[in-house]
């Protein structure tokens, strides 16, 4: 089944929402979007889905909501609620396609999150997320995120708070993605492998990573082969503070440029510090040098390095390997 999304109304549908929706609820299709500006929020709950844009670049799909924006009831909506894009739906693909969150600088509208990705086995493949504060959530679904997207359902695991103790299921895998933000910009608890994306920290500076990874969980975020780059001055950039006590991300064979911090990661505040759960290894480019570092961040040995792999990582019960799956 294959559906097909045009801003000049020569295909099935002229929105990406309409084309998600024709879909059924066990997924078993494909939906193409020719270039344009999309300007929409998106909600996915079903599963076994590949979105696919026509070009990465001229494809975009954009929204402006954002965490400080007030409903009718006079509330703001937060962070969770700000999203362009919410996938919730398992096996779902998403290919050559600008996500963007444009509602501006985090110092005036607060967090604006371009793609909440909520569901298991998520491949990502040659996007572009970009936004300011927030860019990127990978994480469960809480319940008043469940009753703003209805008459959708979702079948992703949820949990009541984002402070809740996690049982996180949820894995996703990035290859080839633009990521660009500034505070936090990368941030949630599933487990998540990032294979040679760029990560561009915007001119406010700040955070690549936010992990809430749970204490049982022995991986969050992975970095393998990406780059780390910004329009920040030097040293403006870390790689990461601990949004919970166990956050737990690692840096493989990363190159690194100048606006990154010697320091690497840094504490949040005095309960959420940096342990040996925050690593690097193999780094090159400017900020190769890790006498600097913070010093309970985990300098990885060799042999601890090449533990830390794909199926490690993703693989869980099924062992589910995105790699080795067809990229269209």
């Amino acid at each position: 089944m294959r559906y097909t999304v045009s801003k000049a109304g020569d295909g099935d549908f002229t929105t990406l929402q309409a084309a998600v929706d024709a879909v059924p609820d066990d997924g078993g299709a494909e939906i193409f979007v020719h270039k344009g500006v999309y300007r929409e929020r998106v909600v996915v709950t079903q599963d076994n889905l590949r979105i696919v844009g026509e070009s990465a670049e001229d494809t975009v799909l954009t929204w402006s909501a954002y965490a400080r924006q007030k409903d009718p009831d006079g509330t703001e909506r937060e962070t969770f609620l700000s999203f362009t894009l919410l996938v919730t739906g398992k096996n779902v693909t998403v290919e050559n396609l600008t996500i963007r969150n444009d509602a501006g600088d985090g110092r005036d509208v607060g967090q604006a999150v371009a793609v909440y990705a909520a569901g298991d086995r998520g491949r990502w493949l040659r996007c572009r997320l970009i936004a300011h504060q927030d860019t990127l959530f990978c994480g469960p679904m809480m319940p008043r995120v469940e009753r703003d997207i209805l008459p959708r359902v979702s079948h992703a695991e949820c949990v009541p708070a984002v402070n809740e103790p996690l049982h996180t299921t949820g894995r996703q895998y990035f290859a080839g993605c633009y990521i660009e933000g500034d505070v936090d910009y990368i941030f949630g608890s599933y487990r998540c492998w990032f294979e040679g994306c760029t990560l561009f920290m915007g001119e406010r500076g700040g955070w690549y990573t936010a992990a809430n990874t749970p204490e049982d969980q022995p991986y969050g975020f992975v970095f393998h082969r990406c780059r780390l780059s910004g329009a920040c001055g030097e040293r403006l950039a870390y790689l990461g503070r601990p949004w919970r006590r166990f956050a737990r991300t690692l840096f493989i064979h990363c190159e690194m440029d100048a606006c990154v911090s010697p320091i690497g990661f840094i504490d949040w505040d005095e309960i959420r510090v940096v342990t040996e759960r925050c690593g690097e290894y193999g780094t090159t480019g400017a900020r190769a040098d890790q006498r600097m570092r913070h010093p309970r961040q985990k300098r990885l040995t060799a042999e601890e390095a090449a533990d830390v792999t794909i199926t490690a990582v993703l693989g869980g019960e099924d062992g589910w390997r995105p790699d080795l799956e067809s990229v269209g």
